[in-house]
């Protein structure tokens, strides 16, 4: 890849990837949460607009929330429809609390896996598979698991 997007800075919005079981993890940056350079590429499909191709999928299951938010709807909507619903929490803290990680909001009863997505979403997660199981990964820090853009990666 010889260009890539301009990072969406200040724009809260959400890019896609699997773990190593194939379930598939919906990632929502604060508008400064780090976003693998593959997302970035012109050739995806862009991440401001991830967010509503999400909503488009059928509800199929019920959702259970991990931390208590004053406004978890998007997070809820996310793992009602199979998603691990994660956010870049540390937009919300002061520096010195910074985890500089991925925080677990909402999980799904039944997940979604990689091959039961519709074919014209497979793009959105293709080749970002973090090495990790979103069953268990209540945070997710991204250094040296993919190549990244934002300040903090």
């Amino acid at each position: 890849m010889t260009d890539e997007r301009q990072y969406p800075y200040e724009l809260d919005c959400v890019w896609l990837a699997s773990d190593r079981d194939g379930n598939v993890g919906a990632f929502v940056t604060g508008g400064v949460g780090p976003i693998p350079v593959l997302c970035l590429d012109p050739e995806r499909f862009p991440v401001e607009d991830i967010e509503a191709r999400i909503l488009e999928l059928p509800v199929a299951s019920t959702a259970r929330l991990v931390v208590t938010l004053k406004r978890p709807d998007d997070f809820v909507s996310f793992a009602q429809r199979g998603l691990f619903a994660y956010d870049w929490s540390d937009v919300h803290r002061v520096r010195s609390e910074a985890i500089h990680a991925y925080e677990q909001i909402a999980v799904p009863e039944a997940p979604l896996k990689v091959a039961d997505l519709p074919a014209e979403m497979l793009p959105l997660v293709i080749g970002i598979v973090l090495d990790v199981a979103f069953e268990r990964a209540s945070r997710i820090d991204l250094t040296g698991q993919v190549d990244c853009r934002e300040a903090l990666c």
